[in-house]
Parts: C-alpha cells; sequence; structure tokens
C-alpha cells in the first residue's frame, strides 16, 4: 500500500501548531480551548473527549470503581477499565492526561523566564527607539497591538531552541508516544510458515489495512483537516478509536514467524501514525507533542513505503501472491 501523505495536511498542521504554540506560550496560564474541549464533567482529570477516547464514562470519575480516579489511573500507566490490583496497561496507551502533555513538562520557570527576558530587552529596544514613550501609561497608550503580539513572536522565537531541546528530552523519556518497538512478547507468533498459514495471516492484515476507516485512506485524511476547519472533532475522536480497537485485534493474529520483523515494523508504525492523529486531535491543549508529531509524520510515508517493499519482496520469495 503506497500512500502519500497530502500536502494540505502538513501546511494545516504547521498553521495551527504555530497559532497554537505561540498563545500557549504568550499566555501560559490561560487556555484557549473550547468549551468542548475543555469539558471534564466527573472532574477525574479526564477531558469528556479523552474519555471517549479511552471508553470511560465521562460522568462517573472511577469508570472501573477501584477507587482511583480514571485520570489518575492513566497517568500511571493504569488501566481504567479494570479494578486494581492487575490493571497494568499491557500495550501501547493512547498518549493522553497529564503524564503525556509535553507542552506542559516543557513550560518551566527556567523557560518562562528566558521568555520574560526576551521580551523586555526587546521592549526596553523599543522604548529607546520611540522618544515619545516616557512613563508605562504612553507605552500602553501609543503602541499598537500588533507591535505587542510582534515583540511577543520575537521572544518566542528566542526561547525556541530551549523549547524544541526541552521537548525532544521529554519525549525521549517516553518512547511509547514516537519511538514505538514492539517486542516478540507483544505479539502471536506460530512456527507454522505453510501458504495456508501466511495467506490467512496476509488476508487478516489486509482487511485491516485496506479498511474505509485505516488512518492512511485519503478518508481518514480528510477527517482530520475537516475536524479543524469546521471546529468540530466528532468524527475524529470516532476515527481514533475505531483504529485503536483494530489495533487490539491485529495484536491478536497469528504471525507466521517468517513474517514476524515485518508485522513487529507495521505494528510500530500503525501505532506511531494513531499517536500522531491523536497528537493533532491535542494540539491545542499541547502544541509541543503536535509539533513533534508534524515532524515525524513528514517522514512516515517513507517509512511506510520501504516497508511495503520490503513485504513485496518476502511474499515473492516465498512465491505468495501479495498486491499492496
Amino acid at each position: 500500500m503506497k500512500v502519500k501523505i497530502p500536502l494540505i495536511v502538513i501546511i494545516l498542521a504547521v498553521i495551527l501548531i504555530a497559532g497554537g504554540l505561540i498563545f500557549a506560550l504568550k499566555y501560559p496560564n490561560k487556555k484557549f480551548l473550547s468549551e468542548q474541549n475543555l469539558k471534564d464533567s466527573d472532574n477525574d482529570g479526564l477531558k469528556d473527549w479523552e474519555e471517549e477516547l479511552c471508553h470511560t464514562n465521562p460522568y462517573n470519575p472511577d469508570t472501573d470503581g477501584d477507587g482511583y480516579l480514571d485520570g489518575e489511573e492513566v497517568d500511571s500507566g493504569r488501566n481504567p477499565l479494570v479494578k486494581a490490583p492487575g490493571d497494568k496497561l499491557s500495550f501501547y496507551p493512547l498518549p493522553l492526561g497529564e503524564k503525556y502533555n509535553i507542552t506542559k513538562k516543557v513550560l518551566n520557570e527556567e523557560v518562562i523566564d528566558s521568555m520574560l527576558d526576551s521580551y523586555i530587552s526587546q521592549k526596553g529596544e523599543y522604548i529607546t527607539d520611540h522618544s515619545e514613550i516616557y512613563s508605562p501609561e504612553t507605552y500602553s497608550a501609543s503602541t499598537k497591538e500588533s507591535t505587542i503580539q510582534e515583540i511577543s513572536k520575537r521572544a518566542l522565537a528566542d526561547s525556541y531552541p530551549i523549547l524544541i531541546e526541552k521537548a525532544e528530552q521529554a519525549i525521549s523519556e517516553m518512547p511509547e508516544i514516537f519511538d514505538i518497538n514492539i517486542a516478540d512478547e507483544d505479539i502471536n507468533i506460530s512456527e507454522n510458515n505453510s501458504p495456508e498459514a501466511i495467506k490467512l495471516y496476509l488476508l487478516q492484515a489486509y482487511s485491516f489495512l485496506n479498511s474505509d476507516t485505516f488512518f492512511l485512506q485519503e478518508q481518514s485524511f480528510q477527517a482530520l483537516i475537516a475536524a479543524f476547519q469546521n471546529d468540530d472533532f466528532s468524527k475524529l475522536n470516532e476515527l481514533i478509536k475505531v483504529n485503536d480497537e483494530k489495533i487490539e485485534k491485529i495484536k491478536q493474529i497469528i504471525v507466521p514467524s517468517s513474517w514476524k520483523e515485518i508485522h513487529k515494523q507495521g505494528l510500530g508504525l500503525t501505532l506511531l501514525i494513531r499517536n500522531i492523529y491523536v497528537s493533532f486531535r491535542d494540539i491545542q491543549n499541547d502544541p509541543l507533542k503536535a509539533y513533534t508529531a508534524l515532524e515525524k509524520m513528514e517522514n512516515f510515508s517513507d517509512n511506510w513505503n520501504d516497508l511495503m517493499e520490503k513485504a513485496l519482496k518476502l511474499a515473492e520469495e516465498q512465491d505468495i501472491e501479495l498486491s499492496l
């Protein structure tokens, strides 16, 4: 299956991320989310839309009734749908909740101080160049809002290297977001490498990849674009949820050992594109994670096509007809 990520998706993501990042850094104690995205009906630490993706009850703070809030369980790597003990998440969770909020992790006192220092310095230069400004009152009265915004953007640009460095460090400590490595024990491997077993495996895998709702289908890219254009994320939420459910089923497929490396790479890339979509969905709350997701998305197409070439080559070696 060849895939080419539409240019409009990249352009749209750049615009959204840039705007969100500037706002988040200029107003670190404010929110610019719509009421729909902010709502946490049961005050358990998960927004209602996050609960939808996690299959928890947005009106019950403790869905599994084990005494721990749903948000607490997600942040601690526990399954909010299974009572403790024995509720540890066994596979790659959705990168949601406070645990995976990269922007909040990065926006510490050091970064904010750096931005403020840059802002004050540039503001001072502006005042020096405008002799009519001789007091805070005259600065407020005579300076255009567009000028103040430009000073803020320059302050952001000065702090940008620090932000990205810290974001990359935070993400490197959580490889389950974008640096996914599937182990043998994560999948079901069989030593049965008969043509019949391989064909059954390929049929099951292909039915998933070729489904209309798979992340790499054109309809999915359009759903991503429409969500932001219309400020309606319901279809995007459903897309993520449906694919996440399918990933759990794909994990249960019996994989002939000769195909295990390709299967692990494919499952890892599928989880990666899922997390990219989730990061874009969470862009207003966590613009730095979305920015990193954008970088990953730019390379995804080549990585996926390389994997498909490997699959075609292996099928040819095994004299198995395969069309991707």
